[in-house]
Formats: structure tokens, C-alpha cells, sequence
């Protein structure tokens, strides 16, 4: 059995005499030069290396691979004895001056027999070792009689896996990769290297791999390769067998085919040979069917074949393979692009029906081709709304806005109306007058055909229109409304399918975890995700995207770390193309994880990528709550300029969120102004985000607002906390309960035992500022010994957390002032510049820049504006600490 190809193993089996060598297996790219450089390094100087490079012209030459590389001292011949005898002296010379010898054989497809006959003698005869390289399907090369009769171990140099790639990646672009592009990236690639520096090469050459806040985005995909990959690509075409690439052509035009109708085209030989060259995949089911493995390459192979091919290999793939109303999803999609690609006419019905399951299935290019194609005046309503979706995934959101108008005004039934309504509330839920422009349209939707309800009598365009109805109120933070109406829908006969149950759930989710009913949201979640990760896959990606986000959302407000580290695993997006449009929201999801926890570095790394591929595509609006969260994490990390130039380009936005979003963004921001210096702004925008939630039951959102109320020292806050963390129903109440009875205790055991509880919970950062609350408490009441035993505790969990200013530290470690210090501190908090500080003193410009200097170090501080807003904070608390020596 073949072993996935590792340096010390290789190593170990050519240093031992168990074998006579090794055999590597790869495809072209996949690292064989690289393994091999590592392989020689780590056997050393000692070992000698007699390299024997094949091709396919030395393969004509008897013994050419022997006599065009063994050197100089050996007589070009044709007899085998003397070719024989000429390598086994140059072992042997070798030997003497080194511990190993190696013989190397690269390309060894293309070794000629005579050659390898005296590979072969060579290797049995001596104590040389041999390093047979290959190609996988190279079944017929000689040497391989070797491995097959046990004198050589096999090794495949196996696709690197997504962490290998986003090291390759990072080193290849010197800098951080979202994680994401490196996901896309190596699903698209295969994990090979070699299509990687294609990749990336062409995503350079487009423009679309771009380094954003230091972190490289890639837009999201359009399939574009660059020249450097097209190279590769024409090159593994050549190599391989017509009949091979007549088949791989054809798997490039249909997608994947049934494996009984690739029998029916060519014969098993050729299926065996492409798959031993690792160019397919099997993909099990029902029906076993074949794909290309790295299916980036399909629309590059489709550009390659001419018109005329293309349409014979389509009238003989359409006689297996008939496109009718039982096809599935991909093959409609397929055939139909084909067939207008070719030139030949497609009816308007499955035109429609193709251009309404490539904008379900998030494939935009199909999408906008087929719903630009001319159609009757019958169709033309609904495929305009397919146009507009479409638009919206190829992120032109006013042409999408503008086309979905048309499909409402010449809409003739409610089916396509409800299909056009859905395209307006997809392209229209950003605009700021969303509620006003939603309302004028449903107005004129009722108005042509009738009022809708749900009832027996209900039908499918009913419901679509019901459930717009649901997502829009849920977006407006009408959850009470939005509630009853999922509770009946998902009672009724038409949604019992899995598309619709997944995205009420999902809806659901939202519902519940702003509500503070953490435990059922997390139940629901879990259904949810069940149904996405099904065996069967889930049939709509584009319902998939805010489902996922809805369901991880429920399990961070939960506190429910592992399931959220599940749910982001990469693994999780199995179709390639979701990776770069869910990018944004899963590194928002990241982010927000690690900043509940107080992990705030992990956080802002996750953030630049979100922010960076959210500022590029956002159709559901949530840069702003990417832009408030960074807001807040860079001021933890004592970035204030940093914070500030993200709270100017959250305020310069000028779009909506969902209102449940737009609070939490709202708040964080609201936090970063407070600890900008602001302090009265932030205070009072908190206040009333806490109030505005608490009048609307937001219970789940309004714990968030405490949470940061808390965290800039706002006491009024601690005992609504406790009343939130009564009414909660979650996983982690134990810890809410504990932590708030704490803060209202302000007992430094009771303290010190909550912190324990935070830790055990996973909210680190709460933990170490209750710990330091409790030491404080603990020095101040004269407590040596376990203020002592608490310091340590608390020195150990803030080394955890470099750099981190959370205001309960700054609080509890801040110097005390001089008066002279106090005294201008208080003057710059009034307003007063330091030559007016200078000249009401009576002191010199100079001595008054040289105190405020040492306040600035003393404090951990970096501009006038947050002295002011310290000094006015601690105004309020009636205390400046003061040392009048």
C-alpha cells in the first residue's frame, strides 16, 4: 500500500536495507522537484546522486536515458555489457569517496527499455539505491516491476491540504491570505502548487487577487485564469492520449456525466487512463458519475475546442444523456449554456427554468447569459427577474434594483410577480427607504391580484410572497409578527419541503437569539445545519449562505464555542464556489467568536479579511456591523486612529442593515467612542441601544450592549445585567448568572470565583477583568495574602493577552498623577490649548509639552482627546486618583 510521501520516511527507506528504493507518484505540479531537493538535502554531502532524466526524444536512442547522463567517462554505446559495466564503474568510483549512492530516475513513463533493463541489473547487483519518479497512470513503465515485486516503496505525493496551502500561499504573496481565498484556492487547485502559482499569477494579471488591511482577498470567483495556468494547462492536454482528451473535452462541456454513459463513448481503457492520471474524479450515488478533478480548468477547456467539435461531441453525448424535465439542476444548467455556446436554439421554458436554478445554485455566469437571451413576451416578466438576482451576485446591485422594477411592471400573474417581488426585496433591503419602497410595491402587487393569505386554498405564489413577507419583518426587527407568521408557515402543507423549512428555521434562529432564547435557537441551528451538511447535499446554496450564518449566530450568542468552530471548519463549504461569496460572513463570524471571548488579535485578523471582502461584495448588508466590530477591537488593542478611520467609514456607508445587526454594530461602535475620547456620546448612544432593546424584547442583543456598558465601567448598567441573565435561557446561563450577581456584589471572592467560572466558559477577557476586579477589592480591604495569590493569577491570564487595553485594566493599573500633572489634565479636559494651559500657569510652552509627555506614558495614552475623555470619566466616579507629593 502506497504511503503519502513524507521527507523523513523517504529518507529512512533509502538509508535502510530492508529496500532497494522508493518510487514517487505525482501529477504534474504536485511538488516531485521540491520533495526531491528536500529528500537530497537531508541525506546529506555523503550521498552521491547519478540523476537519469527520460524524455520522450531519448526514449528513441537504445539506452538513451543511461548513455545521455552517465558521464563523460563512459563510452556512448549500444552494447548492453558495455553500457552495464560503464555504470556500475561510476557506482563504484562513487562509493569510494561517499557513504550512499543513489541512482535517480525522473520521468520514468518515458524510459526506453534498454535503459531500464540496465536500471534494473544496476539496482539488483549493487548497493546503489534507486529514486524512481512517476506520473500516476504511467502503469506500463518498466521500472515499475521493481515496486510491484516489493524492492521499491511507494510513496504519492499526495494534494496539499488547505493549511499547507495557505502557508504556500502566504509565503508566495509575503503576507497574510484570508482564509477563504486560500480555501477557494485549494479546492480550485487540487492542492497543487504548480496550478497554484497559475492561479495566483492569473488572479494578479485580472486584478482580482488584491491585498486589502494586509490581508490578500480574491473577489469572488469568475473562473479566470492567466496566462501562466493556460501554459500548464495546453501542456497536460498534449500529453495525454487523443481518445483521453476527447473524453475530458466532453467532461469540460457536460459537467459531470454518469460513468455507464463514458462506457457507452469511448472504452474502459480510456476511463482507466484518465483516472489513473488523477485528471477525474468518481463522484459515488445513486448513479456513479465522473467530473474532472480540478474543475477550474473546465472553462479553459471549453475555450480550446472548436464550434464544430463542441457540437458533435453534444449530438453524441444528447443521444445518451436527453435534457427533459427529470434532469437534474446541473445537467439543465450545462446542456443549455452548451447549446447556446454552440449556436442552436433552445426553447424559452428551459431557458427560464436553467437561468432559475444557476442563480439558486450561485452560478451568476450562467445565469446572466441565459437571462439576457431573447424570449416571448410571456416569458420575458420572470427571466428579468432572474436577471436582476443575477446582477446582484455579480455585485451590479442598481442595475439590479432597476431590472427587478421592470419585472414587476410587466408581470402577468402572481406566479412571476411573486418571482419579481422577491428579486426587488433581494436588491432593495439595503436602501436606506426600504420600508417606504416595500410597501408602495406589495400596495401594487395586491392591487393587480389580490390580497394574499394562507389558508387551504394558499398557493405556491402565496407562500413565496408570505415568506417575503417574514425575511422583510425579521430584517425590520418586527419579530413578534415576524414569529407568528413562520410558526404558520412552517405548519402548512406547501412548505414541507427542505429549501423552505431550512430558511423559516433559519429565520427563526434569528428570532430566538435576539430574543435571549439562546438554547432553542442553538436547537434549531442544529436542524438546520443538519439539513445543509445532509447526505444529499443541500439543493439551494443561495438559501445556504444566510441559513449557515443564522445557525453559527445562534451558537456564538450561546457561547458554544466547539459547534462554532465546527460550523466555520472548511470542510463545511464542500462547493467551491461558495467558498469567496460566504468568505466575508464566515470571517465576521470568526471575528465575532474570538472577540466574545476577548481573543482580540485572533479577532482583527479575521476582521480584515471580512472587512476587505465585505467592502467588495455585500448584497446582504452587513459591513457595518464588520466596520463597528473592528471599530471596537482596534481600540482594545490601543489603535485610536485606527478606530476612528473605522467609525468615519461606518458613518459614511449610507445603506441599512437588518435592524437586529444594525443595533449590535451600532453598540460596539458606540464602545470604540467612548474609548476614543468621546465619552458622553458613546455613553449616551449605549443607553439608549439598551433601552431601545429592552422596550423591544431583544433580550439576546440588550445582554450584548450590557456587556459593553460594563466593560467602560457604567455601574448603572450591573443590575439590568442581572435581570437580563435571570430571564436568558442558554447553555451558558451559569456563567451570565454569576458574573452579573458578581459585579453586583463586588465581594472580591465572589469576584474571584466568577472569574473562574468565565474561564471555564470560554470568555477569557471577562475573566481576567473580574479577577482583576476582585484584586483590587482584595488590596483595598487589606487582604495580603489573597491579593497576592489573585495578582499571580491575573499576571498569568493578561500574558495571554498581550497588548490589550480593555478599560478595566486601564482603570486598575493607572499611575496616579502628580498635581501639577492633575492640574493640567484638567485644563486640556476643559478645552484649553497648551499655550493658554502655558500662560494661565505662568510656566513655559516647553514645560507644559513635557508634562503632558509623561502623562501620556504614565497613562498608556496617545492623544489629547482621551486625557479629556479619561478626566471627565472619572469626573463623573468623583475621584481622580491624585498623588499630592
Amino acid at each position: 500500500m502506497a504511503r503519502r510521501a513524507n521527507v523523513g520516511d523517504i529518507v529512512n527507506e533509502l538509508t535502510s536495507s530492508s529496500t532497494r528504493g522508493v518510487l514517487i507518484v505525482g501529477s504534474r505540479g504536485a511538488g516531485k522537484t521540491w520533495m526531491l531537493g528536500q529528500v537530497l538535502a537531508a541525506l546529506g554531502a555523503d550521498t552521491v546522486t547519478i540523476r537519469l532524466t527520460a524524455s520522450k526524444a531519448l526514449a528513441a536512442i537504445p539506452f538513451g536515458a543511461v548513455n545521455a547522463r552517465v558521464g563523460s567517462k563512459l563510452v556512448r554505446s549500444s552494447e548492453y555489457y558495455e553500457v552495464l559495466n560503464g555504470l556500475l564503474d561510476q557506482i563504484t568510483a562513487a562509493r569510494a569517496n561517499s557513504n550512499c549512492v543513489v541512482l535517480m530516475v525522473d520521468n520514468a513513463e518515458y524510459l526506453d527499455s534498454q535503459s531500464a533493463a540496465i536500471i534494473l541489473q544496476t539496482v539488483m547487483s549493487s548497493d546503489a539505491k534507486l529514486i524512481l519518479v512517476d506520473q500516476p497512470g504511467s502503469q506500463h513503465s518498466y521500472l515499475r516491476e521493481l515496486w510491484r515485486d516489493g524492492h521499491l516503496t511507494r510513496f504519492e505525493l499526495a494534494p496539499m491540504q488547505p493549511g499547507d496551502v495557505q502557508s504556500f500561499l502566504e509565503s508566495l504573496l509575503g503576507g497574510k491570505v484570508a482564509v477563504g481565498t486560500a480555501d477557494y484556492l485549494a479546492s480550485r487547485s487540487s492542492g497543487n502548487p504548480l496550478v497554484l502559482h497559475g492561479l495566483v499569477a492569473g488572479a494578479q494579471e485580472e486584478g482580482s487577487l488584491r491585498q486589502v488591511n494586509n490581508v490578500w482577498i480574491l473577489d469572488h470567483p469568475k473562473d479566470r485564469l492567466g496566462a501562466e495556468t493556460w501554459e500548464f494547462l495546453q501542456m497536460d492536454l498534449d500529453r495525454v492520449p487523443a481518445e483521453t482528451r476527447r473524453i475530458l473535452e466532453i467532461l469540460a462541456l457536460a459537467g459531470s456525466v454518469p460513468l455507464d454513459v463514458l462506457l457507452d463513448l469511448t472504452g474502459a481503457e480510456t476511463i482507466d487512463d484518465i483516472q489513473q492520471r488523477d485528471l477525474v474524479e468518481i463522484v459515488p450515488g445513486t448513479v456513479l458519475t465522473m467530473r474532472l478533478a480540478r474543475q477550474v480548468t473546465a472553462p479553459a477547456i471549453r475555450g480550446m475546442i472548436p464550434v464544430g467539435r463542441s457540437r458533435g461531441y453534444l449530438g453524441e453525448v444528447s443521444q445518451l444523456m436527453p435534457v427533459d424535465d427529470a434532469s437534474n439542476p446541473e445537467v439543465l444548467i450545462n446542456f443549455t449554456r452548451w447549446s447556446l455556446d454552440c449556436g442552436l436554439p433552445v426553447d424559452d421554458e428551459r431557458i427560464l427554468k436553467a437561468a432559475v436554478w444557476a442563480n439558486q445554485l450561485m452560478r451568476p455566469t450562467e445565469a446572466l447569459q441565459f437571462s439576457g437571451t431573447r424570449v416571448s413576451n410571456e416569458n420575458a416578466a420572470a427571466l428579468l427577474a432572474e436577471h436582476s438576482i443575477a446582477q446582484l451576485n455579480q455585485n451590479a446591485p442598481d442595475d439590479a434594483r432597476m431590472t427587478a422594477r421592470q419585472a414587476l411592471e410587466l408581470a402577468a400573474s402572481p406566479e412571476v410577480a411573486a418571482s419579481a417581488l422577491r428579486a426587488f426585496n433581494l436588491s432593495h433591503i439595503s436602501e436606506q427607504d426600504y420600508q417606504a419602497q416595500f410597501k408602495d410595491v406589495y400596495a401594487s402587487y395586491v392591487r393587480r391580484f389580490g390580497s394574499v393569505g394562507l389558508n387551504q386554498n394558499s398557493t405556491r405564489s402565496d407562500i413565496d410572497v408570505l415568506m417575503i413577507h417574514a425575511i422583510k419583518e425579521v430584517s425590520l426587527g418586527d419579530i413578534n409578527h415576524a414569529s407568528e407568521r413562520i410558526e404558520a408557515l412552517l405548519e402548512h402543507p406547501l412548505t414541507q419541503n427542505v429549501c423552505d423549512r431550512v430558511l423559516l428555521k433559519s429565520l427563526n434562529c434569528e428570532i430566538l437569539r435576539s430574543r435571549g432564547q439562546m438554547s432553542g435557537a442553538v436547537k434549531l441551528a442544529m436542524e438546520v445545519i443538519g439539513d445543509l451538511e445532509s447526505p444529499e447535499g443541500f439543493p439551494r446554496p443561495d438559501i445556504a449562505i444566510l441559513a449557515y450564518t443564522r445557525a453559527v449566530a445562534a451558537f456564538i450568542y450561546d457561547g458554544a464555542w466547539e459547534h462554532v468552530r465546527v460550523a466555520l471548519d472548511p470542510a463545511t463549504f464542500t462547493n467551491p464556489d461558495m467558498m469567496l461569496y460566504a468568505g466575508g460572513m464566515r470571517d465576521l463570524a470568526a471575528a465575532m467568536m474570538q472577540c466574545r471571548r476577548g481573543h482580540i488579535e485572533e479577532a482583527l485578523i479575521s476582521l480584515e479579511a471580512a472587512v476587505g471582502a465585505l467592502n467588495d461584495y455585500d448584497p446582504w448588508s452587513v459591513l457595518s456591523t464588520g466596520l463597528g466590530l473592528m471599530a471596537y477591537c482596534k481600540v482594545m488593542r490601543g489603535d485610536l486612529k485606527g478606530s476612528q478611520d473605522c467609525l468615519a467609514q461606518m458613518a459614511s456607508l449610507g445603506r441599512r442593515s437588518g435592524k437586529l445587526y444594525a443595533l449590535e454594530s451600532a453598540a460596539y461602535a458606540a464602545a470604540a467612542q467612548f474609548m476614543t475620547g468621546q465619552t458622553d456620546l458613546g455613553m449616551s448612544r449605549l443607553r439608549s441601544l439598551q433601552r431601545e432593546c429592552q422596550s423591544h424584547g431583544y433580550l439576546g442583543i440588550e445582554l450584548t450592549v450590557l456587556t459593553l456598558m460594563v466593560r467602560i465601567g457604567d455601574p448603572t448598567s450591573i443590575d439590568r445585567l442581572a435581570e437580563v441573565a435571570a430571564k436568558l435561557e442558554s447553555g451558558s446561563k451559569e456563567f451570565f448568572v454569576h458574573w452579573s450577581m458578581a459585579l453586583r456584589s463586588q465581594d472580591p471572592a465572589t469576584l474571584d470565583q466568577a472569574s473562574a467560572t468565565a474561564m471555564d466558559f470560554g470568555f477569557e477577557l471577562i475573566a481576567v477583568e473580574l479577577a482583576t476586579h476582585a484584586l483590587k477589592k482584595f488590596h483595598d480591604s487589606g487582604k495580603v495574602h489573597k491579593s497576592r495569590k489573585t495578582a499571580s493569577k491575573v499576571v498569568a491570564m493578561r500574558e495571554q493577552m498581550p497588548g490589550l487595553v480593555s478599560p478595566v485594566f486601564q482603570t486598575m493599573d493607572q499611575p496616579k498623577m502628580t498635581r501639577r500633572e492633575h492640574q493640567i489634565a484638567l485644563l486640556v479636559a476643559q478645552g484649553e490649548t497648551n499655550n493658554a494651559i502655558a500662560g494661565r500657569l505662568n510656566v513655559s510652552l516647553r514645560t507644559i509639552e513635557g508634562h503632558l509627555y509623561r502623562t501620556f506614558i504614565k497613562l498608556d495614552i496617545q492623544s489629547r482627546e482621551q486625557l479629556s475623555g479619561l478626566m471627565n470619566y472619572e469626573g463623573e466616579k468623583d475621584g481622580v486618583r491624585v498623588n499630592h507629593s
